[in-house]
């Protein structure tokens, strides 16, 4: 069984558009077309049961408008899973975690450049900490961002600031700790006690990096992402799958072990299939 927990889609109507703006900003090729459907032949293409979608909320006024359309995504294909999204200048934030934790989501994401918050602010922290406490997960994206080559909101020193003060557990830093400052990661940011994912790092930060962060880190807290449609899914599988470095148990437990304990699904090992309930505001089960 294969989860990527870390994808983005956008609506069918405005996917092309943002693909296309994303792609002139960050100069990144994009593998799939930024739709749900898209999303959901590149997994069947790749042996993927389950995408995780980490959805960014440019706009704190937008914060229904969002979160209605990701519920209705998820009736519509519930081999995808959202995230929910929500900005750190939302108003009522305590309130707004709680209307997402209620309508069973299991996590976050926040994007401290497309949402020009630095990641060591105070409305940030506050995020964090409110999220933690509601039992919610918090993928953040650390490090750089192509699209924002001069910032420097969400580097390492930052997000050591931001854990410090939160004294979250349930952060996921995407991208093995921080986008392209992976050294930086490997040494001041592996072993802490969050999860780090492989999205738009498992091809580029380096083989000999990648296994020294792993084994600093624990494959218990590594979590498999490929942050389509910005990588190839199939490609992502491949590395791993064929990762001489790593033990069966260790690319189980990145592929999907881990992954299954933070989004409440259960495995059935005889078919290696997953099963789960489907939200807390539904009683039927579904098998992936």
């Amino acid at each position: 069984m294969i989860i990527d927990f870390h994808t983005h889609i956008f609506p069918s109507s405005v996917a092309g558009k943002a693909v296309d703006k994303l792609k002139a900003s960050s100069g990144y090729d994009n593998y799939s077309d930024g739709s749900a459907e898209g999303l959901l032949k590149s997994m069947a293409k790749s042996g993927i049961g389950v995408s995780v979608n980490m959805p960014i909320l440019t706009n704190p006024d937008n914060f229904e408008k969002t979160l209605y359309h990701l519920i209705e995504q998820r009736e519509r294909t519930p081999d995808i899973i959202s995230f929910a999204a929500i900005h750190p200048r939302c108003t009522d934030l305590a309130g707004k975690i709680k209307t997402i934790a209620a309508a069973g989501f299991k996590g976050i994401k926040i994007h401290p450049f497309f949402q020009d918050e630095p990641l060591d602010s105070d409305k940030t922290a506050e995020l964090v900490s409110l999220a933690e406490e509601s039992g919610l997960f918090i993928t953040i994206h650390p490090g750089k961002d192509a699209s924002f080559p001069d910032s420097d909101i969400a580097d390492e020193c930052r997000i050591e600031r931001l854990l410090d003060v939160t004294g979250a557990k349930k952060v996921i830093l995407a991208h093995m700790g921080a986008m392209e400052m992976w050294k930086e990661s490997y040494e001041r940011l592996a072993g802490r006690d969050v999860y780090f994912d492989t999205s738009f790092s498992l091809d580029v930060m380096g083989r000999d990096l990648f296994l020294k962060t792993v084994k600093k880190h624990s494959a218990d807290r590594i979590l498999f992402g490929t942050d389509s449609p910005w990588r190839d899914q199939k490609i992502y599988v491949d590395i791993l799958k064929n990762e001489s470095g790593l033990t069966n148990e260790d690319k189980e437990k990145i592929f999907y072990k881990n992954a299954v304990k933070i989004l409440g699904l259960k495995v059935k090992d005889d078919k290696r299939k997953i099963s789960c309930a489907r939200h807390e505001t539904q009683r039927d089960k579904r098998t992936v």
